[in-house]
Order: structure tokens, then sequence, then C-alpha cells
């Protein structure tokens, strides 16, 4: 698990990098991204201690639920992109749309938290639910430090 975290910082900090990064990079990425999706699903349902049922009406939901994640995380990697392109000549106008980018982002995290919530309080007890969204929470906040390590503050 420790290395799946490792390897989400330097994702993020590649995304950081920006253009002078080459396809290989792109590359290895997206193989990171695979390896990390199912490094989180094998924790995701070892955390949640699902019976046979339960894992049956669930899986299908939750890979529903990580690809629009994934939607979102390559939406976060371009936000990115976008910092780190205009970093050292940021203007107002480019802060503005990162700002922007930033807070659809975050709209879009939590809509489909709700989203998700609703589909699987259909098929899981909600202490269950509840238990998923923490578990969510905590890879979540995890991953989240360590972009948070690799990506400096604008300049002002």
């Amino acid at each position: 698990m420790n290395k799946t975290f490792v390897a989400i910082a330097a994702l993020a900090a590649c995304a950081v990098a920006g253009p002078s990064v080459a396809q290989s990079v792109n590359d290895e990425n997206q193989m990171l991204i695979s390896q990390i999706q199912t490094d989180k699903r094998a924790i995701v349902l070892r955390g949640l201690q699902l019976s046979d049922s339960e894992s049956a009406a669930f899986i299908p939901i939750y890979d529903e639920y990580q690809a629009e994640q994934k939607k979102i995380a390559d939406r976060t990697i371009a936000a990115l992109d976008k910092f780190a392109a205009n970093y050292d000549s940021m203007t107002d106008d480019a802060a503005r749309s990162i700002l922007k980018d930033w807070v659809d982002l975050e709209d879009s995290r939590v809509a489909l938290t709700k989203k998700y919530v609703k589909r699987l309080e259909k098929v899981l007890p909600a202490a269950k639910v509840l238990r998923f969204v923490q578990i969510e929470n905590k890879l979540d906040t995890v991953l989240r430090m360590q972009a948070v390590r690799a990506i400096p503050l604008a300049q002002p």
C-alpha cells in the first residue's frame, strides 16, 4: 500500500514538471495509474469485508466509480500541467483559470461521492457505505498529502 502512495506522489511530481517531460513519462504515468487502480481496489475490498453477495453487488458499481474517478484524476493532471506551464510567469488571468479548474474539480469530487453513496445505499447496509466513504477519504487524503509535498505554492 505504501508503494502505491509513493507512486502517486511520483505521478504528481511528473505532472508538475510540465511540458519538459516527454511521452515516455506519460506512458509510465498511464501504467502507474493502472497499477494504482488495481492496488486501490484490493485495499477497498479488503477494508470493506463484504460478503459474497455484497461483493457481487458492490464491484460493478465500484468499477464505474473508479472510471469516473479516473476522469477527475485526468482533469487534475491537466490542471497541474496548466499550473506548471504558468508557474514562472503567473498572470491574473492564468490564476483565475487555475482557480476555476480547482473549484470545479472539488465540486466534481463531492458530486461523485454523493452520486455513488446513493447507489451503494441500494445494495449495501448504510454502515458499510459509510465505511467505504471513510476508506476512500483516507486513501484520498494520503494521496493528496503526497501531491501537496510535490507542488510548490504559486508565486505572488
